[in-house]
């Protein structure tokens, strides 16, 4: 249990380390590590089916975990599965990325009335340590929905 806090803590910090100009290539490193280590055809312009098979992958997360980590960072993965769904976010349902010093990067969108925030990397880490299958399908559309709506609000 201590291992799994520490864990999760130093996952916490690796992400918000993150800068926006890493979010591009975190998504392109979970697409390809899909495609290599999992077989899976991730394509972001497809958000359906990428939404789709992100939430999939938390079917098995040791696999899910294992295929990303490195030098013993096992939630790693978090960081470019993290980036992925931001971007699925940014393309499909016009939120955007936002970065506050010390913080991970979050999406934001603006409604007439104010905005909304999103958080992808926090939504990973949930997804990995409590998420039911369809969480993430549920949270792509949420945004969309958003996204849909803001103007008539």
């Amino acid at each position: 249990m201590l291992h799994l806090l520490a864990s999760r803590r130093r996952a916490k910090a690796e992400i918000a380390k993150v800068e926006l100009a890493d979010i591009e290539p975190l998504a392109r490193e979970c697409v390809e590590v899909f495609r290599k280590k999992l077989g899976l055809v991730l394509d972001l312009d497809d958000g359906n089916a990428a939404a789709e098979k992100l939430d999939a992958a938390f079917r098995d997360r040791t696999k899910l975990k294992g295929a990303f980590a490195k030098d013993g960072f096992y939630w790693y993965f978090v960081k470019p599965v993290g980036a992925a769904l931001g971007e699925l976010l940014r393309q499909h349902a016009r939120h955007e990325w936002q970065k506050l010093p010390g913080k991970a990067p979050h999406m934001e969108i603006m409604l007439q009335d104010g905005s909304s925030e999103a958080y992808p990397f926090d939504k990973v880490m949930q997804q990995a340590t409590t998420g039911d299958a369809g969480d993430l399908i549920a949270y792509v559309e949420f945004a969309r929905a958003l996204d849909q709506g803001k103007d008539k609000v």
